[in-house]
């Protein structure tokens, strides 16, 4: 895939700084919980096989464009920085579990997040990535699978609160229909 090369200045997308990015969680303005594990692995498969290949053959400079801005900074006086962090919140809670402080958290986000801009990544399948840019680096912070940060009436016709189902907390050992 893309080589973290510092002479490429092409986007590099990171799932290892945040080890929770792959979890799923409800807030009160958002989702990316998914109805069960197929529909999990048909978005996963979308995302590794489709839309990350396009998205890294482009830089940051032109991605808000090649992208029809589906990519983007994400300003931070906005609702939406406001739902990120909210998601990014109870994502660090659910990783962190019983260890989990606000204290905690107020650090997690002034050594990881506050002097980086967060971005959104993604074409026009619906799902996106949402995480830091770090020059050409982008860690990822969170997959949007709805399109529930940005919601658009084109993707967002499905009652999403429904779902409960998270690769990551319903794994048992085996496939489950979640």
């Amino acid at each position: 895939m893309n080589q973290f090369n510092s002479d490429n200045k092409n986007i590099c997308i990171d799932f290892s700084l945040f080890p929770f990015c792959f979890r799923c969680v409800k807030t009160e303005n958002f989702t990316n919980k998914l109805k069960n594990a197929n529909q999990f692995f048909e978005k996963f498969k979308r995302l590794f096989e489709t839309d990350i290949p396009a998205l890294i053959q482009f830089s940051f400079d032109n991605v808000k464009k090649e992208t029809k801005s589906h990519s983007h900074a994400i300003l931070t006086d906005t609702k939406e920085y406001s739902v990120v962090i909210d998601v990014v919140k109870a994502l660090f809670k659910s990783y962190k579990g019983d260890d989990y402080s606000d204290r905690d958290f107020e650090l997690f986000l002034n050594n990881n997040i506050n002097e980086y801009h967060v971005w959104q990544l993604g074409i026009s399948s619906g799902i996106r990535l949402f995480g830091i840019r770090r020059s050409n680096v982008f860690s990822v912070l969170f997959i949007d699978y709805h399109h529930l940060i940005y919601p658009n009436k084109n993707y967002n016709q499905e009652n999403y609160d429904i779902y409960d189902f998270c690769p990551i907390t319903n794994y048992k050992g085996g496939i489950s229909d979640g």
